[in-house]
């Protein structure tokens, strides 16, 4: 372990600033984000200074904010500053300023002004190393581009742990993908609370940035979702912990960032994190509440995201009652049901819904209840819940409804209960929701259920009993039976006088038109009411005639909101009136609003309006009829009928005839299909204004008269809907009416123009809380307003938009949203000019700056028409025409550049304009929009200038113009375009200078394009397109990246070649700059597209011409890349094998023309530098072929391509023999040189594999024929590795290589040549033993020739020739035979001879061991004794010699098929006749002939063992003599203890095995002779023998255990008698005292029969181990004896004879010799530890014995015995103090 000063000095070296280490500080200067790490470390801080500060200026100018640190940052002194020599203060000082900096340029980093500034932190203030946190997380929201790996490369190695996860991405200068930074922050808590510190820290500032609030917002939420993913594992309670630690660690982020009210985008991410914080974990509902009332507190500007969260929040909430807070503020939001009915498409609000229709309801009290119902029926109508929520908000209506505390009117005189039942009856019939109203009614309890059937029911009833045959759905249609207000009371408060009214259509407001209404409600279902109400002198009903004030009132009530009987009432009573009174006047005042009734939805109304048309038509007959068609009346309410002003002396009126005709044919006619449909009239009434009806006349006359009545209509009718202040009648007549065409000269639009206007100048508010009064729909009215505006009137065209221009925030966006979408209705409809003028104004308000929210809405509004109309070519010329140039401060203008140019803010809207319409082009153009191309090319000109001149890289902008020009040249067929349009270079310019890989993309596409329709003009600029290409685009591993590659491949190379052709013949100069260019890219380009590349690279240029060239520079440029070559043969691989072969000739040549004196096209190909030693470059390209055409698969397919026609085959012989002929060409030019020999040879070699056999026979037959040796050897040779690499030919191959066997065997008898010699009986080997089978007699006549090889004076022939012929044993097995006697014992002579001179070679040695072993595994019986014998002499002198572990190996193997393949008895035989030599040669020698022996009875079966058992025991006993022989009269050559102990443990195995084989009545005998053997020699020889016994009956009995234990009688007396008189003071006599100890141990131990426990058998043995004890003095016995003493008492296991045991053992406690005593306790120690209780039951006996040796003279002694008491306490379990005194 390191000591603390160690761990202190490393730490101190980690922190040091290297002040003295020059080199140090040189690296750390060299850390930079704009230059390499070379250039930056030759800067100064001065030139560094200058070039930084030009960058900060110009930020300057883009933010004001900026110049704030031109006092510290950027000032002259900071060039001055250094780090390392400030105090800590300053530092932490300086640290705040650098933040601050780094958090406001965070949204500009992209820009190059911006990185000059960042190049200035870093080099001056090292703020990647002392800012380390601040500097990455600015940086890290743009992890996707290449400026974050800038980033990257320059941070320290020592990181904090949150930045752990980049190290990968530091080393593999890898962008980190998104899910990396996602899955870090939510298992990192370190980066996740950096993170936010850094967010919020920024935000404080007020220096936010979208990219950065984006970024945090997506990546945070995904993060938490993570967490909370994460924490769901374990069990419940750890669950819950988890999630409660999530919401811990997330939530103090979540509530600052929601204080924050100025910065709406990073409300918004917080929204987003508490939506993920509700959805994903389960939060209590305390919780939920609060965070529900922070987002309502929070939701400022953001509603809609608020509502999000909060819809969300409410579906993860038990109770559906909202908070109080949250439901004030959802009530006071604007077009709520608006935002609900889009929110409902991708989230689930019925909860929420919910909870404000229930909190709306518990609000009802005594004032407000009917904004509050209304706010019930928006949200019910909308229909945005289903019907079990919409179940539970009926049964509380239901409930509330039946409740005495609403039956009293609230304060401001509303009847909530009443009103209540009218919003329930309005919901029922409603054909939005009724279905779903009656469907959740089924669904609630029974009361509640019968509770709404009782409340329809009665409806339906009343209904009916009125003689109403269809169903009334109108909100307020209650029972008036049941009002608490008399008929009498209501008219008793009506004022008794009119003042100045005279009628109640009057643009001013009526004071007592609302106490008439509540009058007549009360009176319309009793006849009487009526009768009373009609005459009520406020009414003035006799001077009906004279002035509109009495029919104003009932078309008032009808055209109102009341119930639909008091509507068909109040018309009743004008029938009746008229059918009663005689008409004096035209009420031709109530033709509108007559049209108005029989277009209502209610058939009541429509029954009782057509009723009063019958009876219009019927007085208007009936005064014609009195008076005549020329008879006028006044006109009622003429100047009157619209109060007393311009609105009703602008009407325009009806003649008489026209009012009469008007009712009698386009009303009366159709008055029963109006009855029956509500639509039936707008079909009708547009139908009749637009067609002639009603006069079959012919002629102009009758045409003229026809137009006039549709003009006359429709301009009553229109000036009407003007004026009158009933907004109802212009909501139901305006859609009929501006559906119809032009009538004369004069249209509608023209006419309802003043409408328009005064829509548009009343504004939104005023015209909500109009239409609420009226219940209209806002929308719906103004939409239909909207649609006045004709496409052919320019005014009012001009209208909306001054409607959209006119900005008041005091008004809602409605009538703007309907201008726009008007404009956008109307725009087909539109001509080309008008559609110019409004493409410019779109524009200018899409590119607008969004100051306010109204001015955001005009903005995406324009948007959204851009993108929504059909723009067509003049319009988008007009718009791109128009556009201000970006350039215009430009290079040009460099000496004015302060003076021209604009300010950032001017520039940035030019920016953004472009951008807009650059969108807008990209979605609009097609292939017919060809006429934009060279506008298109001048704006992306402009862009690239512009970028030039500020630095800002506006890759958006290029690539929203590439790609519309994509989009307009894309066509099937080749579009003409002018040369001049085009700017090819500019094109370059983008692909070689954009730092974006998506418009480098795009703009290669479009050159691929360009290259077929103008291929002149790309072709100059092609190399710097591939330069490109292979530089950065190849690199990518994406597939789109792949097909950008290849479509601009497809479309530019072809048309190179053409050029290149035609320019000149040879085009290898300019090939090879192309492939170059491909060359270099090698190693980007991804590993899985690279052979798909090349491959369609080479099928354009030609692979026949040009793929030697693109091999040859592959080699040449990278000449040390192993992938090269795999790479080369995989591309070799995709072609045929002609060419390959030309592949071949062609690099040959290159080779040839290399090395002359003046290379020609070769120096195209290989690089100056190699050519300056043109032989080694020679050397190293014919390494490479061969490499390369050596690959097996190459080989192979060049093979199989011999088999096609015979033309074919011809080709590809003749391209072999002039490939053959350059290459022997090339190696006979430099013989100096071995090398390249070599290699020829080694190609040619290759290029022979290829071929097949006869073919390749022929080859070599005619090389054979000539002289030159050299070549001879080397055919030979490639025919020998063909054959060794080929097992397999066809059946000509085969007939052909017997064939050629005679020549060869030829060769080798008359060649003088030796190493021809060699391979050519190499070859007959190869053949041998590949085709041998097939022809026996060849083989046989080929046999003779090499065994004369057997007396060649070469070495290398003799073992060439004992390998032949150990393959031709193999062959011909039995026909071998009659060669045995000629070369078995001439091949054991010539190794026996090699092996006593000591030049036996190991390749020799193998060789003669193979031969051997062949011809004992094929022709065993042909070995005879005398060959045996040789053989295992020759083996007992090859174990002896000095030989590799091979040569072991391969005699090992031979040996075994001696004892495996020769007869039994043969074998015994010779291994006895050769037992002496194997003695004499030594122990390895005689532990193989003793391995011999194991492998042959291990070979054999038992039956054969037994047989043979006597053999093997005599065998066995000169094995045990080894021991007496080497020992008995010792010599230098006398075998080592150790030797003769391994030879021992051979044989014991030996004798095993045997043992194994036989039963006992074969082994008794054996055994017995081995006993007898032992002891009937000298005592000396006696000693030996007894210790080689003993040695292998303690294996014996160790090995089969229990199973000889009763052999152990056999030697009992002899044990005893060795252990009785042995002399343990000679060292043989001691081996064998151990021996005899340990062997009887083991029997010992084994005993399972109770052999030892007969006292015959006992007492003897026992006597004599005890006797042993006294021997302590002179011998240990601790390790022998008293184990053996042991495990004697266990096997007794008998009490007395433990007892005679124990009594003689403590007998020699009281020995007067102390090592005697010692033997003696340590003995009863081992008893007592292995016997225990059993040992102890003679512990009386001990006592004395043991309280005696506690005294004992002997310290020893002493504690032996101490040690004893303690095993006996043990066991006993209690201490043996008492009993010891």
């Amino acid at each position: 372990m390191a000591t603390t000063l160690a761990s202190q000095l490393a730490q101190i070296r980690v922190q040091s600033t290297n002040a003295l280490d020059l080199k140090a500080q040189k690296k750390a200067h060299s850390k930079s984000l704009l230059f390499d790490a070379h250039h930056a470390a030759t800067q100064d801080f001065d030139t560094l200074f200058q070039l930084c500060n030009e960058g900060y200026q110009e930020i300057c100018r883009l933010d004001q904010r900026f110049l704030s640190f031109a006092g510290n940052l950027f000032s002259d002194q900071s060039k001055q500053e250094d780090r390392t020599q400030m105090t800590a203060a300053q530092n932490k000082s300086l640290d705040n300023v650098l933040e601050d900096f780094m958090s406001l340029v965070g949204d500009r980093l992209l820009l190059k002004p911006a990185m000059k500034a960042m190049e200035w932190l870093v080099r001056r203030f090292s703020v990647h190393q002392y800012n380390t946190k601040c500097f990455v997380l600015t940086f890290l929201p743009y992890h996707t581009s290449p400026l974050f790996l800038r980033a990257l490369a320059i941070l320290p190695q020592q990181r904090a742990a949150a930045f752990k996860f980049l190290q990968p991405y530091i080393q593999s200068s890898t962008n980190p993908p998104r899910h990396t930074i996602v899955h870090t922050l939510a298992h990192n808590q370190d980066l996740f609370t950096a993170f936010n510190l850094h967010t919020l820290n920024v935000c404080r500032r007020g220096q936010q940035c979208p990219a950065l609030l984006s970024f945090w917002s997506s990546v945070t939420s995904e993060a938490v979702a993570l967490m909370l993913d994460r924490s769901r594992l374990g069990r419940l309670e750890l669950q819950r912990q988890n999630q409660e630690d999530v919401v811990m660690h997330v939530m103090p982020t979540v509530t600052e960032g929601l204080s924050m009210q100025n910065i709406p985008d990073l409300r918004v991410g917080c929204f987003m994190i508490l939506t993920v914080l509700s959805s994903k974990a389960n939060l209590s509902e305390s919780v939920l509440t609060a965070v529900m009332d922070l987002v309502v507190t929070a939701w400022e500007d953001i509603v809609h995201a608020g509502l999000i969260c909060l819809v969300v929040l409410s579906q993860q909430r038990e109770a559906v009652t909202l908070p109080k807070k949250t439901f004030k503020a959802l009530v006071a939001t604007k077009q709520l049901a608006d935002d609900l009915v889009l929110l409902r498409q991708h989230y689930r609000v019925e909860k929420l819904v919910l909870g404000l229709v229930l909190g709306s309801l518990n609000k009802l009290g005594k004032r407000g209840n009917a904004e509050r119902l209304r706010f019930v029926r928006v949200l019910l109508e909308a229909n945005l819940m289903q019907s079990s929520f919409v179940a539970a908000a009926l049964t509380f209506m239901l409930r509330l409804s039946s409740g005495t505390f609403l039956l009293s009117p609230s304060k401001d005189g509303f009847d909530t209960r009443s009103a209540l039942i009218d919003l329930l009856l309005y919901l029922a019939d409603s054909d939005n929701v009724g279905s779903t109203i009656h469907l959740s009614l089924e669904k609630t309890d029974t009361e509640t259920r019968q509770r709404g059937h009782e409340l329809f029911s009665n409806h339906r009833h009343s209904k009916e009993h009125s003689d109403i045959l269809d169903t009334d759905d109108d909100m307020q249609d209650v029972d008036q039976e049941a009002s608490s207000m008399h008929f009498d009371e209501l008219v008793g408060r009506i004022p008794s006088r009119t003042a100045f009214e005279v009628s109640f259509l009057s643009h001013s407001d009526s004071y007592i038109f609302a106490s008439l209404s509540d009058a007549f409600l009360a009176a319309y279902r009793s006849p009487d009411h009526l009768d009373a109400f009609s005459k009520l002198p406020l009414l003035r009903k006799s001077l009906a005639m004279s002035e509109p004030l009495y029919f104003s009132f009932f078309v008032r009530i009808w055209c109102g909101h009341s119930p639909t009987l008091a509507r068909a009432a109040a018309i009743r009573m004008l029938s009746q009136y008229i059918g009663i009174e005689k008409l004096s006047v035209d009420v031709q005042i109530l033709l509108p609003y007559l049209l108005y009734a029989l277009a209502d939805p209610k058939l009541p109304v429509r029954r009782a309006a057509i009723d009063l048309a019958m009876a219009l038509a019927s007085s208007y007959s009936t005064i014609d009829n009195q008076n005549g068609d020329q008879y006028r009346l006044n006109i009622l309410g003429k100047g009157q009928i619209y109060g007393q002003g311009i609105q009703s002396e602008e009407l325009a009126w009806l003649p008489w005839e026209i009012a009469v005709e008007f009712i009698r044919v386009w009303l009366i006619p159709d008055s029963e299909e109006i009855r029956l449909d509500p639509g039936q009239l707008q079909r009708s009434l547009v139908n009749r204004l637009t067609v002639p009806t009603g006069s079959k006349e012919t002629g102009n006359h009758g045409q003229k008269a026809r137009t006039s009545l549709r003009y006359s209509v429709l301009t009553c009718l229109c000036s009407h809907i003007v004026n009158t202040p009933v907004l109802s009648l212009r909501a139901r007549l305006l859609p009929i009416l501006i559906r119809v065409p032009k009538v004369g000269q004069t249209s509608p639009s023209a006419l309802l123009k003043p409408l328009l206007t005064e829509t548009i100048v009343q504004g939104y508010e005023t015209l909500r809380l109009i239409c609420e009064k009226e219940h209209i729909n806002t929308s719906q009215y103004i939409d239909h307003v909207m649609e006045i505006a004709s496409p052919k009137d320019q005014e009012c065209v001009k209208l909306l938009q001054d409607c959209i221009s006119d900005v008041k925030p005091i008004d809602g966006p409605s009538l703007r949203v309907a201008a726009f979408r008007r404009l956008r209705t109307i725009w087909s409809l539109s001509k080309p000019q008008l559609q110019i003028s409004l493409g410019q104004f779109m524009l200018d308000l899409a590119a607008s700056d969004p100051s306010s929210a109204e001015a955001s809405l005009n903005q995406t509004e324009a948007l959204d028409t851009l993108r929504t109309v059909n723009l067509s070519t003049d319009v988008l010329h007009s718009l791109m025409d128009d556009l201000p140039s970006l350039a215009h401060g430009g290079p040009q203008k460099a000496v004015k550049r302060r003076r021209t140019v604009s300010s950032p803010q001017a520039q940035g809207g030019d920016i953004r304009r472009l951008s807009i319409l650059l969108e807008i082009v990209e979605a609009s153009v097609t292939e017919a929009n060809l006429s934009l191309v060279g506008s298109l090319f001048k704006i992306l000109t402009d862009i690239r200038g512009y970028k030039e001149y500020s630095g800002l890289e506006l890759h958006y902008l290029e690539l929203l113009t590439i790609n519309s020009l994509l989009s307009i040249l894309r066509s099937p067929t080749r579009p003409v375009v002018e040369k001049s349009e085009v700017r090819a270079d500019v094109l370059v310019e983008c692909i070689r200078n954009s730092s974006n890989p998506q418009v480098q993309q795009q703009a290669l596409l479009l050159v691929s394009i360009l290259a077929s329709i103008v291929p002149e003009l790309i072709i100059h600029n092609v190399m710097p397109i591939f330069t490109f290409m292979n530089s950065s685009i190849l690199k990518r591993t994406d597939d789109y990246s792949a097909h950008i590659v290849k479509q601009t491949m497809d479309s530019v190379i072809p048309r190179v070649m053409d050029s290149l052709r035609r320019r000149s013949k040879d085009s290898l100069a300019g090939i090879s700059e192309l492939l170059l260019s491909f060359v270099a890219a090698f190693e980007h380009v991804p590993p899985r597209r690279r052979l798909g590349l090349f491959q369609s690279l080479m099928d354009m240029i030609g692979a026949d011409e040009f793929l030697f060239a693109l091999l040859i520079l592959l080699k040449d440029k990278f000449p040390r890349n192993k992938r090269v070559l795999q790479f080369s043969v995989d591309l070799l691989y995709c072609y045929e094998a002609q060419t390959q072969f030309q592949t071949v000739e062609q690099c040959v040549a290159v080779i040839l023309d290399l090395l002359k004196p003046k290379p020609t096209f070769s120096a195209h190909l290989i690089t100056a530098g190699s050519t300056s030693n043109s032989q080694e470059t020679a050397v190293n390209l014919l390494s490479h072929l061969t490499a390369l055409f050596g690959d097996s698969r190459l080989v192979s397919k060049s093979s199989q391509a011999f088999a096609q026609t015979e033309h074919q085959v011809d080709n590809l012989r003749s391209l072999l023999s002039r490939i053959m002929d350059q290459i022997l060409l090339l190696s006979r030019q430099y013989p100096e040189n071995g090398n390249m020999n070599l290699l020829c040879q080694k190609l040619l070699d290759i290029l022979l594999d290829g071929l097949p056999m006869v073919d390749f026979i022929s080859t070599i037959q005619g090389l054979l024929k000539g002289t030159d040796v050299q070549t001879s050897f080397d055919a030979l040779k490639s025919f020998e590795l063909r054959l060794s690499r080929r097992k397999s030919e066809q059946a000509a191959g085969h007939a052909a290589c017997l064939g050629f066997l005679r020549q060869l065997t030829s060769l080798v008898q008359e060649s003088t040549n030796e190493p021809t010699q060699r391979v050519a009986l190499a070859c007959v080997d190869a053949i041998v033993e590949t085709f041998g089978k097939k022809d026996i007699g060849a083989v046989i006549g080929a046999t003779s020739t090499v065994i004369t090889c057997l007396g060649a004076a070469s070495e290398e022939m003799q073992i060439t020739a004992l390998l032949s012929l150990a393959t031709i044993v193999e062959v011909l097995g039995d026909e071998f035979i009659a060669f045995v006697p000629q070369t078995l014992p001439k091949s054991i002579h010539s190794l026996e001879s090699k092996l006593d001179d000591g030049t036996c070679s190991n390749r020799f040695h193998n060789a003669g061991y193979s031969f051997f072993s062949a011809v004992l595994m094929y022709t065993p019986w042909a070995i005879t004794g005398p060959n045996l014998d040789l053989l295992l002499r020759v083996s007992h002198g090859s174990a002896n010699a000095d030989l590799d572990e091979s040569c072991s190996v391969e005699r090992r193997a031979t040996l075994g098929f001696v004892a495996k393949q020769v007869e039994t008895k043969e074998c015994c035989a010779a291994l006895g006749r050769t037992w002496a030599n194997a003695m004499t040669e030594g122990p390895e020698a005689l532990k193989e002939q003793l391995w011999v022996l194991e492998t042959l009875i291990g070979a054999i079966p038992k039956s054969a063992v037994g047989r043979h058992a006597e053999s093997f025991s005599m065998l066995l006993l000169k094995a045990f003599d080894l021991r007496r022989i080497q020992f008995s009269n010792r010599t230098e050559d006398s075998y080592e203890d150790s030797e003769v102990d391994e030879v021992e443990d051979a044989t014991n195995r030996v004798a095993v095995a045997m043992i194994y084989k036989i039963n006992d009545t074969i082994f008794r005998p054996i055994f017995a002779r081995f006993i007898e053997w032992a002891t009937g020699s000298s005592a000396i020889a006696t000693v030996h023998r007894q210790t080689t016994l003993y040695g292998f009956l303690m294996q014996f009995f160790d090995g089969l255990k229990s199973i000889v234990t009763s052999y152990a009688g056999l030697i009992l007396e002899d044990a005893a008698r060795i252990l009785g008189h042995v002399d343990v003071s000679d060292l043989a006599s001691k081996l064998l005292w151990t021996k005899v100890i340990q062997t009887l141990g083991r029997c010992f131990a084994h005993d399972q029969d109770g052999f030892w426990q007969s006292p015959s058998h006992f007492t003897p043995i026992s006597h004599a181990l005890l006797d042993q004890l006294k021997r302590a003095p002179e011998i240990s016995l601790t390790s022998e004896l008293i184990p053996s003493i042991t495990e004697l008492a266990v096997a007794a296991d008998s009490p007395n004879h433990h007892k005679v045991l124990n009594a003689t053992i403590l007998q020699y406690t009281r020995s007067d010799s102390p090592a005697v005593r010692l033997a003696a306790v340590r003995c009863q120690q081992h008893l007592t530890n292995r016997l225990g209780e059993e040992w102890l039951a003679l512990l009386p006996e001990m006592l004395p014995f043991i309280s005696e040796l506690q005294e004992d003279d002997d310290e020893t002694v002493e504690h032996e015995t101490l040690g004893w008491i303690k095993k006996i306490e043990h066991v006993l379990g209690e201490s043996l103090t008492p009993m010891l005194q």
